[in-house]
């Protein structure tokens, strides 16, 4: 069976690993041939390999499955889900982004274009197929995948304070915030904070100025690898997911199998991935205070903070590709 798989393929220039680049070479796994849009660095030739892609290979393919964003990528969704209809081939959009809700409520025409007309809207977070599923009946649920075996769960000691904040150093993710925690706890504590990820845009210069007038300990290590970060991990004690928007990230999903004990803003899909004081901590978006509490409380009862780590553990085993690989099967051999 042939897919064409249309997102964004970036890792290979400095930017953080999609879910394509994982998702794609499972279903390859599983003997399905899968061809890919786009890898191009630039907005305007990436788009452009996107479309070319779809007049080339569209119509070879048993189905094209369409990362789904919310920002301007959204209109490349539109163009190949477009494209997809006039010749007459099933597509698949796979829901990831964070402000999709708010992008059927402002273009409701261009919505029901491309979802209602879809094989299969597919909603990684219960988030998002609460909200589509009432609106288009054929969105079914599946969870992104992760190796469970490639982590290894670590019990932490969260009486000493080594945070860390895995994520591209974009607005959107906030990693101002993170910095403003480690300042504000090390008010009471001493407290090191670890800065994992790209910089597509530039922004440690500004973040490396902001810890230096805090007076905070900020090792910022640039993109790593998933073995890299895995590793580095070992030695934090608290993850901390500042974001002001999104669906169900990965590098919680990560943490949370790691064994860290995760305090997160409650934005988005987060809220259905954690549930508070259960599997994590969840803090109102951009609430410096509220997320210095959090972190105070999982320092001030470690046995509860271990409580938590260790039934978010066996929350995120079920994201397995051995369990979800399933569910895609069933979905594209049906």
């Amino acid at each position: 069976m042939k897919l064409l798989y249309i997102g964004n393929k970036l890792s290979k220039h400095n930017r953080g690993q999609t879910v394509m680049e994982s998702l794609g070479p499972d279903l390859e796994r599983e003997g399905f041939t899968v061809r890919y849009a786009s890898d191009k660095k630039g907005l305007l030739w990436r788009f452009l390999d996107m479309v070319g892609s779809v007049l080339r290979h569209a119509r070879s393919s048993d189905y094209v499955l369409i990362d789904t964003y919310s920002t301007w990528s959204f209109y490349y969704v539109v163009v190949t889900a477009t494209l997809c209809r006039l010749y007459q081939v099933p597509y698949i959009p796979i829901l990831h982004g964070g402000h999709l809700p708010r992008r059927l409520q402002q273009w409701p025409r261009l919505s029901r274009w491309v979802f209602a007309h879809a094989y299969a809207n597919v909603a990684p977070s219960g988030y998002l197929y609460a909200v589509f599923k009432p609106l288009f009946s054929q969105t079914i649920a599946i969870p992104n995948a992760i190796p469970i075996q490639e982590y290894t769960y670590q019990p932490r000691d969260t009486r000493a304070l080594h945070l860390l904040w895995v994520r591209s150093l974009v607005s959107l993710y906030h990693p101002e915030m993170a910095l403003q925690v480690c300042a504000a706890l090390q008010r009471h504590l001493p407290c090191k904070l670890t800065v994992i990820g790209p910089d597509p845009q530039q922004r440690q210069p500004g973040l490396e100025a902001l810890a230096k007038q805090l007076g905070i300990s900020v090792t910022f290590t640039g993109k790593l690898t998933k073995a890299e970060w895995h590793q580095r991990a070992t030695t934090s004690s608290i993850f901390l997911n500042t974001t002001r928007a999104d669906n169900t990230p990965v590098s919680v999903i990560e943490a949370m199998a790691l064994g860290l004990p995760v305090v997160s803003t409650n934005v988005g899909g987060l809220p259905y991935l954690i549930t508070p004081h259960e599997t994590g901590l969840l803090v109102p978006s951009e609430d410096v205070q509220a997320m210095t509490e959090a972190v105070l409380q999982l320092h001030r009862h470690p046995e509860k903070a271990l409580q938590m780590t260790e039934k978010a553990r066996a929350q995120v085993e079920k994201y397995d590709w051995s369990v979800v690989k399933e569910a895609w099967i069933k979905l594209l051999k049906s």
